[in-house]
Parts: C-alpha cells; sequence; structure tokens
C-alpha cells in the first residue's frame, strides 16, 4: 500500500466523524436555564393587543361547595399538622408552610385577581369542586412533601397540577407566575377538560411571566426565559412547523422545553394580534370537529396558509428581546 494509499485510509473517516458530530450538535434538546424566576407584574407599559372576552362570571357558591371546602381544609391539616396553616376562600382552600397572613397575602395579591381576570377572558364554567393550593416555601419542603402526599418523584422544580384531585402542587420559591401558570390549568379543567396539549400548556406558560391589566380585565404575557431556546432554534433550523406543533402527539418527549416554548410564544403571537381569546373560545366550542384546532387556528387569523403564519411567527419572535433579571 503506498503512501497516498495510507493517508486516504487514515483520514477518510475525518469528514465522515465531523459532519455526524455537527448533525448531533443540531439534534440535541434545546437547553434550558437554571431555575428562573416567575413574575405577575402590575400593570405597566408593556402593550399587548387587548383580547376579547366577556363580562366577568360571577363565583357560584353552594352550601355543598361550602361543606366540601371545609372538609377538604380538615382533611389538609389533619394530614400535614400544625406547622401547616390552612385557610378557605371558595372554591379555593390554600395549605402550606407558611404563616397565614402569608396565605392571605398569596391569595388577596395573586390567586383571587388572577382567577378573575382569566374568568372573565376565557372561561365560562366557575369550579364546582374545591381547588386546593399547596404552597410550599421552598425546594426541599416541596419535594419532600410532592413525594410524601403523592408518591411523585422527579416533579418539575416549579409545579404542578393533579387535576383528579384537583390540587396545585407549588415550590412558592420560584415566585407568583408558577402559581398562575398552574392555576390556569386548574380553572381550565372546568371549562375545558379536552383542551389540546399545545394550547393547554401554551396559555399556562404564556402566564408565568405576565402582567395584570390596569382595568383587571385580563394578563398579558411578556417575554420570559423560555425565548432564547426558541430563538436559537429557529435560527438552527430545528424547530417543528406550526401544524406539527398542533397535531404531533410527541409534546411531552424529549424535546419538551422546547415544545413548551414554542406553545408559549404562539399563544403571545396570538396576544399580540387580539385573536387569543376568541382562539380559545372556537377550540373549545368546535373541539369534537376540530380536535387539534387546525382550522380554528388558521380562521382566527383569516386563513392564511400554514407556511405563511409560521413565516409571520418566526419572524415575530426572531424580532423580540428579553432581559434577564
Amino acid at each position: 500500500m503506498d503512501r497516498r494509499q495510507w493517508l486516504t485510509l487514515l483520514l477518510g473517516p475525518v469528514p465522515i466523524i465531523t459532519g455526524a458530530l455537527a448533525l448531533s450538535r443540531l439534534a440535541r434538546p434545546i437547553a434550558q436555564p437554571a431555575v428562573a424566576h416567575n413574575r405577575v407584574l402590575p400593570a405597566g407599559p408593556w402593550s399587548a393587543a387587548r383580547d376579547g372576552g366577556g363580562p366577568p362570571q360571577r363565583q357560584s357558591t353552594s352550601s355543598s361547595l361550602s361543606i366540601d371546602c371545609q372538609r377538604q381544609a380538615l382533611k389538609w391539616q389533619r394530614d400535614l399538622g400544625d406547622e401547616f396553616a390552612v385557610i378557605v376562600r371558595e372554591p379555593f382552600v390554600l395549605v402550606g408552610n407558611l404563616d397565614a397572613n402569608a396565605l392571605t397575602a398569596w391569595y388577596d395579591e395573586t390567586l383571587r385577581p388572577t382567577a378573575r381576570a382569566m374568568q372573565t377572558t376565557y372561561f365560562t364554567t366557575a369550579p364546582h369542586k374545591p381547588v386546593s393550593v399547596l404552597l410550599f416555601a421552598d425546594e426541599a419542603s416541596y419535594g419532600q412533601y410532592a413525594q410524601q402526599l403523592f408518591g411523585d418523584e422527579q416533579v418539575s422544580v416549579y409545579g404542578y397540577y393533579k387535576p383528579e384531585q384537583h390540587t396545585l402542587v407549588l415550590n412558592a420559591a420560584t415566585g407568583r407566575g408558577t402559581l398562575v401558570h398552574e392555576l390556569t390549568h386548574a380553572l381550565a379543567s372546568f371549562d375545558f377538560p379536552a383542551m389540546p396539549d399545545w394550547f393547554n400548556e401554551g396559555l399556562a406558560s404564556l402566564h408565568e411571566q405576565c402582567r395584570f391589566r390596569a382595568d383587571g380585565s385580563g394578563l398579558d404575557g411578556l417575554p420570559n426565559w423560555r425565548l432564547p431556546g426558541l430563538q436559537k432554534a429557529i435560527r438552527r433550523g430545528v424547530l417543528r412547523p406550526l401544524h406539527a406543533l398542533l397535531t404531533e402527539p410527541e409534546f411531552r418527549g424529549s424535546q419538551v422545553g422546547l415544545n413548551y416554548a414554542h406553545a408559549r410564544y404562539f399563544c403571545m403571537f396570538m396576544q399580540q394580534c387580539g385573536v387569543l381569546a376568541e382562539c380559545y373560545r372556537r377550540l373549545r366550542d368546535t373541539h369534537a370537529q376540530d380536535p387539534h384546532g387546525l382550522h380554528t387556528v388558521r380562521a382566527v387569523f383569516g386563513n392564511p396558509t400554514w407556511d405563511e403564519l409560521d413565516a409571520r411567527f418566526r419572524q415575530w419572535v426572531l424580532d423580540l428581546e428579553y432581559e434577564p433579571d
């Protein structure tokens, strides 16, 4: 074997290996940042197009709901002991290893106005069963009681919603936006229990970083920590098309973080275009005929092609800016 053949044998695999490494880098999930603080801000200058919405819905109360809330409160007190405070604000039962004044502040400043704003904008069916809100002061107690009470391990560092028990389990240290995210799931479960994953998580994630409207009529999502990863995916050409986000079943697969970002910012795009609340109502009312929302989404935008809508959305995302705290 001459010298040229030896060089070919030795160096020939190098381009193949280099190309394979490049492809593997493209295929990796978009890295997520360390734990971010999810915020709910008072009314301010960041302007999003106002969604439509009906008048506020009165919170229905009944003697049976009152009794059920009191029973749920007694159960939590019995299960968790005196180191936990428990307060009832129908239909909510708030529980936490915080003092009662702190729990009341979470309710008055975040939970109550959030529930009113979302019911004004989106929901027509109010909760008819107690909704428990478990607020743990730090990550350690959150993880401990998630496992102790429910056998849940390897849970999100932020919080999660247990629909069968109508219970929010929250790491309060991650901020009040975490409560608003999971509260979106809880309220929506009474109004639209069959909501597709992409919209359910997109709308909830939209509220991780949000601002109350000045008149209290709704919430506007703001750019947050999920934006850089989404922008990177667009620039690298690895973000799947919008219609695939809506229809493909692997929302919670290996690219779950990117899918959350994709769905969140598409909901924010609809918010900015003034069609988010209308899209929710149409999705709910036509779910049997349009389970993924393919016809609904195009209709609220005036029936563009998917390529046209995707191009508009991606350019809008790339023009957004986010400044970490």
